[in-house]
């Protein structure tokens, strides 16, 4: 039996397919070098979630991109936000009067994103941007600009592409639910 097969199992269903995020990041990349026509791209990106989107969606882009992999954390393991963002910052980074396009996989309660948006913006780049590949429709109780999105989904604990459980499933081609 195939282990990627066995892993599919343990999903309830399939929210979205690989080649609905492939479309879609190939759209987004679209929208990102229109949006940065000539100018160098700084990409923060975090990590672990967010790493397949960011290489399949760097891989579109047909621009200079200067990539810096973030650490930041909130749900510490579970299926929900703990309420604390932990962040892992590179010492040698910095952000000023660069264009800043910050890049996660999910936007769910805001904490981190907002947190991330607050820190880089401090650095005064010349410009910051934000997007997601997925945004959870759910009240939030940190607001965060959202300027590229994949896509909206319900209010849902996910994982594939990146997204895991408990160090699990982030290599699904798909993003899907789990079973109970």
């Amino acid at each position: 039996m195939n282990v990627l097969t066995g892993v599919l199992s343990d999903l309830e269903r399939v929210l979205l397919s690989a080649e609905d995020i492939r479309a879609r990041v190939e759209s987004l990349a679209a929208q990102i070098e229109r949006d940065y026509t000539g100018k160098l791209i700084t990409v923060a990106a975090l990590m672990d979630g967010a790493l397949f989107f960011v290489a399949d969606l760097l891989r579109q882009v047909d621009l200079p991109v200067h990539l810096v992999t973030l650490g930041a954390s909130s749900y510490h393991g579970g299926t929900q936000s703990s309420g604390e963002v932990r962040l892992q910052w590179p010492p040698d980074v910095s952000f000023a009067g660069q264009h800043v396009l910050l890049l996660d996989d999910i936007l769910d309660t805001g904490l981190t994103l907002s947190a991330l948006h607050k820190r880089i913006a401090e650095e005064k780049p010349a410009s910051l941007r934000t997007g997601v590949l997925l945004n959870k429709k759910r009240p939030r109780a940190h607001d965060c600009p959202l300027d590229y999105c994949g896509f909206e989904i319900a209010d849902e604990f996910v994982v594939g592409y990146g997204m895991d459980y408990q160090g699990r499933f982030r290599n699904l081609p798909c993003i899907g639910i789990l079973n109970p």
